[in-house]
């Protein structure tokens, strides 16, 4: 691997000065309250991108399947390995009268299985694993049908890495590859292949889902935020919390499009002052496993971008709502879920590596735990915060340097719905 870094910080000692088209000044919140740019974001974003939806792995076999649930669209999908072992997406919902055709108890749960055929319990109807109808029941009742036209509604489907895509959008022409673009291409390489030993988390907070993405867009926060749970990362800027931190400024962002990402200087994954009791014991902490340092030379080039012997992890936001990070123990997928214009629902994995070893996997355990705790830290102020933006007190946000990719979020999914109402004004 090149040893060069591929991104430096600006002469000026300010990020924001490498994007100058981003502005300096104040920033509309409308974006974050108002219904009217919500169902707008929900037609021209979430009902026209490619939107990650799950990984490979819950498709082993043919015949596997899982649903998802999209309140936003309102739709369920079912995303089924066919018999042919190519992954296709589904509208969840049999072509005779509607019903859905995956489901158990509860028709609003995600169900997931394996199944050699799609079966509609409402009226008995069969269709094979890519949508096309197997046989109707009482074909003699049947008038006028034409069995060669009725099949289950199908969805764009890719995968790209193991990462398994859908879009909404039926005159989508692009890939998801080429969607995804640059920042997506330095990492291609990278060992995404399972197994995997997966940890999940899932919450409904009330508040905008860009509300929590920009929480993890910067590290600006990390001193204030977490100062309890990372005392060794704040400990050098205690005496001086107005001067640089060498733990918590980013080591580097990069914006390519509508995507972003940035680089992170890491909490040791070793023994420390502030290494608490049961750290010591397994061996581990927020990090990661103690004393094993990440094989920079192994890394694609994408990654690590400048280079750093401080390097912890790399966070890539792809949009709309889809976070990818990298870190010692493994990578995490974040998606960011709207369910209205005040609320949405997070959904974090955590991919590590499959434990040898019983003190491994309890290391591992600590270690998720340690990031729930982080999480249900980067989310106790939010709903607080939604609130306080619907009161129509403040009507703008006042972004620094360190809040560069925040700044560039709400200028791509504000300039996208403008375009798709732009296109849409132009089509009438």
């Amino acid at each position: 691997m090149e040893q060069d870094p591929i991104v430096t910080k600006p002469r000026s000692g300010h990020w924001t000065d490498a994007y100058p088209e981003l502005g300096r000044g104040p920033v509309s919140l409308d974006d974050c309250v108002s219904e009217e740019f919500y169902e707008k974001e929900r037609e021209h974003v979430f009902k026209k991108s490619w939107l990650y939806v799950g990984r490979v792995e819950r498709l082993p076999k043919r015949g596997s399947y899982f649903t998802r649930e999209l309140g936003f669209a309102q739709t369920s999908v079912i995303l089924v390995r066919g018999k042919d072992d190519v992954i296709r997406a589904l509208h969840n919902i049999c072509p005779h009268r509607g019903n859905k055709l995956l489901w158990r108890d509860d028709p609003f749960l995600e169900v997931q299985g394996q199944a050699p055929a799609l079966y509609c319990r409402f009226h008995g109807w069969s269709f094979e694993l890519d949508g096309s109808l197997i046989a109707p029941t009482r074909k003699d009742l049947l008038l006028d049908f034409d069995a060669r036209t009725c099949r289950v509604p199908a969805i764009q489907c890719e995968v790209w890495e193991g990462f398994v895509f859908i879009n909404l959008n039926p005159d989508n022409t692009e890939s998801v590859r080429d969607f995804l673009g640059e920042l997506a291409h330095g990492i291609e390489g990278y060992p995404f292949d399972g197994p995997h030993q997966v940890y999940r988390f899932k919450a409904e907070l009330q508040c905008n889902w860009k509300i929590f993405m920009d929480g993890f867009a910067e590290s600006y926060h990390g001193p204030y935020l977490h100062a309890a749970s990372f005392g060794n990362l704040t400990a050098a800027a205690k005496a001086a919390l107005e001067a640089p931190n060498p733990f918590t400024d980013a080591l580097a962002y990069q914006l390519k499009g509508l995507h972003r990402m940035f680089s992170f200087a890491g909490e040791p994954s070793r023994k420390t002052p502030y290494s608490k009791p049961i750290e010591c014991v397994f061996e581990a902490s927020a990090a990661g496993p103690w004393n094993k340092k990440i094989d920079v030379g192994s890394l694609p080039k994408g990654l690590n971008p400048t280079r750093s012997e401080k390097y912890g992890f790399d966070s890539f936001q792809f949009f709309p709502n889809f976070v990818l990070i990298f870190g010692a123990s493994g990578f995490t997928t974040h998606v960011h879920w709207p369910t209205g214009p005040h609320s949405h629902i997070i959904e974090v994995e955590m991919f590590y590596r499959p434990p040898t070893t019983h003190k491994e996997r309890l290391g591992q355990e600590l270690t998720v735990t340690f990031l729930n705790d982080i999480i249900l830290e980067d989310s106790s102020p939010l709903e607080g915060m939604q609130a306080m933006l619907n009161s129509g007190a403040i009507r703008e946000f006042h972004f620094n340097d360190e809040e560069l990719l925040v700044r560039h979020l709400h200028k791509v999914v504000v300039d996208y719905v403008n375009a798709g109402e732009e296109k849409k004004g132009g089509g009438k």
